[in-house]
């Protein structure tokens, strides 16, 4: 008589379970930006910091709409298909050998297209003939309205990606069919053969670098047409500046959000077996543990936590994107009515 044993499956396991799905960081992202918003409210509603008295002009934000719409369904966008993608790829496809390199591409090749939408309007009509010339009184250029603190974040992200690529490509090797997709991880001191897991190695990692470069100039582009269009007249030039920064910070957090997705699947996919550090050879009774080495092994485990984090960040930025573009304020904001007057009109 056989007696069969399950162990049970604690917290921490339904835990980890959860943080090893692409899609549950997606909820964990929308949780922590409706708690944003709702604690937003309530400093709004106790006494915080009341909104900007200014209001634009009628044609400025007339102007800057069709950017701002394209940006934040651009942004939501990108979750979509990058939602699709995994689900698709998941749960409906065998990919039995098969290089699945698009799934690590999927979010900058969606971030590419939809800042080409955006730069194809402002390029498009963006740019009509001013009513009043303005003389610039500064020379403007990609950086002039894009975010500080969101440039330097977009950056690291950036560079980040790209040095993990690099990386994982050097350390893979490749398989009997020339495919850059294994990472040989080798047993010291014995006669066994190394072991040759699937890694994020060069053929996974060469269609990221490339939706990057484009990335990188469809953003660059983004920035530039945005910042030298011409102003409408004197009066509009500082209700336009904060239209285009609106317009830039949205671009640029779009381009983080995906160099963050995409680095994050990245780090799981090297954190899944990059991180392995033992092997057993034998029954679970009498078998024999050998240590295993390689060089980026320290890192392979950092990266197996850091997924998760890079994830929610990514899917949080896209949509605090897509809420704060899409929002129109309101209309006794936008245009305020004229307050009759009883002093007499002067005619000039």
């Amino acid at each position: 008589m056989s007696l069969n044993t399950r162990t049970p499956i604690g917290p921490m396991d339904l835990a980890a379970a959860a943080f090893s799905l692409p899609l549950f960081s997606l909820v964990l992202a929308a949780l922590i930006v409706v708690c944003a918003l709702f604690l937003g409210r309530l400093r709004q509603r106790h006494g915080g910091p009341e909104a900007p008295s200014g209001t634009p002009l009628p044609a400025v934000p007339a102007r800057y709409r069709p950017e701002h719409r394209a940006f934040g369904i651009g942004a939501i966008a990108v979750i979509v298909v990058y939602a699709a993608e995994n689900i698709v790829r998941g749960y409906l496809l065998n990919l039995v050998d098969i290089v699945e390199w698009w799934q690590y591409a999927t979010p900058v090749f969606a971030a590419v297209l939809c800042l080409a939408v955006g730069l194809a309007l402002i390029v498009v009509r963006g740019n009509p003939k001013p009513e009043q010339p303005v003389v610039p009184t500064a020379r403007r250029t990609s950086l002039s309205f894009g975010p500080r603190a969101g440039l330097f974040g977009g950056a690291v992200a950036l560079v980040a990606l790209l040095a993990t690529t690099i990386a994982a490509g050097l350390a893979s090797s490749a398989d009997e069919r020339g495919r850059f997709i294994y990472l040989e991880i080798t047993v010291p001191n014995t006669q066994l053969e190394p072991l040759r897991p699937w890694f994020y190695g060069w053929d996974f990692g060469v269609p990221v670098l490339i939706c990057l470069a484009a990335l990188v100039l469809v953003t660059w582009a983004t920035l530039r047409s945005n910042a030298l269009r011409p102003y409408l007249r004197p009066e509009t030039v500082t209700a336009e500046r904060t239209a285009r920064a609106q317009v830039a910070s949205g671009a640029v957090a779009i381009t983080t959000a995906a160099t963050l997705l995409a680095l994050g699947g990245a780090f799981r996919f090297i954190g899944r077996y990059g991180s392995m550090s033992q092997l057993t050879v034998g029954n679970d009774g009498a078998g024999t543990t050998y240590d295993m080495t390689w060089q980026y092994a320290e890192f392979a485990a950092a990266a197996h936590w850091l997924a998760p984090a890079l994830e929610i960040t990514g899917f949080a930025l896209l949509l605090f994107v897509a809420i704060r573009l899409l929002r129109r304020p309101a209309p006794e904001r936008q245009h305020p009515r004229p307050q009759p007057s009883t002093q007499p009109e002067t005619v000039r």
